[in-house]
């Protein structure tokens, strides 16, 4: 199945020309967090980062930020790794802004979800904010294998998606 029809009924932000490979509403709040590609996926595509505000139906009201503005060369912003640590196996994205460091993330130990969301952590003083999602969402990270590059960072040392 292609992913354009597995993830158009999730996408939130995303425009026409792009779906989102992870997208779920906040827990406690009417907010969403998506990654959103080109559709299709190729090297010299793109992916953001969306977060807005939801109506009361559920639908997009307004999108807080988008990262990055500029889609084009938007790849080379990301990093990304699925890695085990502590029994608990994590896939994640992750980007910089001038003051933030984001994750986007899910984990899960066996079967049983361990949370999912996007982690900010404030790059002069570590202070991390956690948003978790309501529900566990689907994350096809593996559709940016070998387009990301690997995140040197990851409590495991360099890890890429795999």
């Amino acid at each position: 199945m292609a992913l354009t029809s597995v993830c158009a009924s999730l996408a939130n932000a995303c425009g026409g020309d792009s779906t989102a490979i992870f997208s779920c509403q906040a827990s406690g709040a009417r907010k969403f967090i998506e990654l959103c590609v080109s559709s299709p996926v190729t090297p010299d595509g793109s992916l953001q980062y969306r977060f807005g505000t939801l109506d009361p139906n559920g639908s997009e009201k307004s999108v807080e930020l988008v990262y990055p503005a500029d889609r084009g060369d938007s790849l080379r912003h990301f990093v990304g790794a699925t890695f085990t640590n502590r029994g608990i196996y994590t896939q994640s994205i992750r980007f910089n802004t001038a003051t933030d460091s984001y994750t986007v993330f899910t984990r899960a130990r066996g079967n049983r979800d361990e949370g999912a969301g996007v982690e900010v952590r404030n790059r002069s003083t570590g202070r991390i904010t956690t948003v978790y999602c309501s529900e566990r969402p689907r994350f096809y990270i593996l559709e940016l294998k070998g387009m990301v590059a690997c995140d040197n960072r990851s409590p495991i040392g360099k890890a890429c998606i795999r």
